[in-house]
């Protein structure tokens, strides 16, 4: 059986609308220093978003004609896909969320090329190198906010648990979006998808 696939045009909303002829040069080099190959698995694993299948390499193997590439235009920028997973799209376009993330890989790909790699400042072989060198990407990301109260959960778990205990994680999730608390984890089915689940439907109640 052959997964359904879909082409499309996407553009950014409201950030990185621009790119130097360097870094599109970089995102599109296929050679060993280029970063097509990061550049195209991480965007395949973003379109995966909500599938149950969590390995990588059956990911890789399963579309193996996708292709992502970047076509600038006079006015910005925008990521053509083809053959992503039909999953990313509803009615031919793409889910909002998945299009965001699309374009925060981008944006995360070229900080890194462009500030973090050969700079002297940040040593990848050292711990706190690297603890240094995440804060930077976090604060590029505008992921850290100063002054405001912490209110982040993060739930990690098993990827493969009983129907009651991912019953139980949904509950729980549930009773932190009733109180106002995001949650985080590190993605794919069973204890992580379903904190996120029952925290979507107590963010929604709330507002």
């Amino acid at each position: 059986m052959t997964d359904e696939v879909v082409d499309a045009r996407i553009t950014p909303q409201g950030h990185m609308d621009v790119l130097s002829r360097v870094e599109v040069k970089k995102l599109l080099d296929r050679s060993q220093g280029g970063l097509y190959t990061m550049f195209r698995n991480c965007s395949l694993a973003v379109l995966n978003c909500g599938s149950d299948l969590d390995d990588g390499k059956a990911l890789l193997e399963r579309y193996p004609d996708f292709d992502i590439s970047v076509i600038q235009q006079e006015r910005g920028i925008k990521l053509e896909v083809k053959n992503a997973p039909s999953g990313a799209f509803v009615d031919g376009k793409m889910i909002k969320g998945i299009s965001e993330h699309l374009f925060a890989v981008l944006r995360d790909i070229i900080y890194v090329s462009d500030e973090i790699q050969d700079n002297p400042t940040f040593d990848l072989t050292d711990s706190e190198g690297i603890t240094n060198a995440v804060f930077h990407i976090l604060r590029n990301a505008n992921i850290l906010h100063p002054r405001t109260k912490p209110n982040l959960v993060v739930c990690w778990g098993g990827h493969s648990i009983s129907r009651h205990e991912y019953d139980y994680t949904k509950v729980v999730g549930y009773e932190m979006g009733l109180r106002g608390i995001d949650v985080g984890t590190g993605c794919g089915p069973g204890a992580m998808k379903g904190p996120m689940k029952g925290a979507a439907v107590g963010h929604a109640k709330q507002r």
